[in-house]
């Protein structure tokens, strides 16, 4: 099931959440590659896509961060890499032919992402908005 962008996902900055639907939309472009059973290699440019996407999205959420002093930055880094660090398995195995797409793993990048932006993201809205 594709996922929208709902007023409860912003985290109150503008360049942040243009990021995130960007990133949603990459997503939602994966589930529909799979929906109508694409070639191995679309799913695989679309899996890259949100790898190289994540990567970029990190950079630019853990700068702003920074900017903020926001001082939870470690243990939200924490959370980022162990993200990157499944999409770049999953990119690596379907590659070497060794992972069949299925909607278990979009169901994981999807229910990660929604809850880290509902959860982990929002606490450094909240923190920005107080300081």
């Amino acid at each position: 099931m594709p996922v929208k962008w709902t007023a409860d996902l912003s985290v109150k900055n503008e360049t942040l959440d243009a990021e995130h639907q960007k990133w949603i939309e990459i997503l939602n472009n994966f589930y529909q590659g799979l929906m109508d059973k694409k070639p191995k290699e679309k799913l695989l440019e679309l899996v890259t896509a949100m790898l190289d996407y994540t990567k970029y999205h990190f950079a630019s959420e853990e700068k702003y961060m920074k900017s903020i002093n926001y001082p939870n930055l470690s243990e939200h880094q924490e959370k980022h890499r162990f993200y990157e660090a499944k999409i770049t398995e999953y990119h690596q195995r379907i590659k070497d032919d060794k992972m069949v797409l299925s909607l278990e793993v979009t169901n994981f990048l999807k229910t990660w992402l929604i809850n880290h932006i509902k959860g982990v993201d929002q606490q450094y809205a909240d923190f920005n908005e107080k300081h």
